[in-house]
């Protein structure tokens, strides 16, 4: 992830980089449309970004000190 970070400490994510079969790909977080906590239906839990990616709704999570990405099978 590249994360922009304001003086008051609040997280603004920029960029997913995603390590695949193919190398490293980068997507651009297009707009955020909802930052609140919650639990992923898959497991885990922590702080969720709502995002647009690639054209996409996806959900972002910030559990700790590590990020996850809402898996759509569990």
């Amino acid at each position: 992830m590249i994360v922009l970070t304001n003086k008051e400490g609040q997280l603004k994510p920029l960029y997913l980089i995603w390590e695949g079969a193919n190398g490293k790909e980068n997507f651009k977080i297009d707009k955020i449309l909802d930052i609140r906590k919650s639990s992923s239906k898959v497991g885990g839990c922590g702080i969720l970004y709502e995002c647009y990616i690639d054209g996409k709704v996806r959900k972002l999570f910030y559990e700790k000190d590590r990020w996850f990405i809402e898996s759509y099978r569990p």
